[in-house]
């Protein structure tokens, strides 16, 4: 049978998780999740109505991370503690600050103006930042594990989709340029389109 990944080219959720699988043989089902078939599709094998999703025979596993907790124990990709589980947090918290942020901008919301909900996203990734900012070693930006896969997938589509400014943080532009000339970086690029 094999794994089957079902997700989209511009989620850094997705994306996270097709990196991870640079050597593992899957297929990629690529889904457009607003509108037709797709949507529908992914309502009946996700009730959490989000991507991705990884199937593997009879297994249907949703949310990135619980996929690669599950890849991780059956392919030992990376040895975790508790400080590792906090770190994907904190970048997790990043990024789903940064969808929510997204979604209302594609809902005409102007995520420049001022709310309580749009301000505390803002604050989510702004923390984030602060408290990776002094783990940026150079031992930390040259490893390439899910952690720095992680944080380099939400950097990535957090300056394409305009939610941060890199230029406010050089320290993760340098790290963002350290790993872009990656193959699997290259494959799992952001469409522009």
């Amino acid at each position: 049978m094999g794994y089957a990944l079902y997700g989209s080219k511009t989620s850094p959720f997705v994306r996270r998780i097709r990196m991870i699988l640079q050597d593992i043989p899957y297929e990629f089902k690529e889904m457009n999740i607003f509108e037709g078939v797709d949507a529908t599709t992914l309502n009946k094998i996700n009730p959490v109505n989000q991507i991705p999703v990884l199937t593997d025979g009879d297994n249907t596993i949703w949310d990135s991370r619980v996929i690669f907790n599950y890849l991780n124990s059956l392919h030992r990709l990376q040895n975790f503690d508790w400080q590792d589980e906090n770190l994907l947090t904190a970048i997790d918290g990043a990024m789903n600050a940064g969808v929510a942020l997204l979604m209302l901008k594609r809902s005409g919301f102007n995520i420049q103006d001022s709310s309580m909900y749009i301000d505390r996203q803002k604050e989510r990734i702004k923390s984030v930042l602060t408290y990776l900012k002094p783990l940026l070693t150079d031992e930390f930006k040259k490893q390439w594990n899910f952690h720095t896969i992680s944080l380099y997938c939400f950097l990535d589509w957090a300056n394409f989709r305009e939610i941060i400014n890199l230029s406010d943080y050089p320290e993760f532009k340098e790290f963002l340029k350290i790993h872009e000339n990656k193959s699997i970086v290259i494959q799992t690029q952001i469409p522009k389109a």
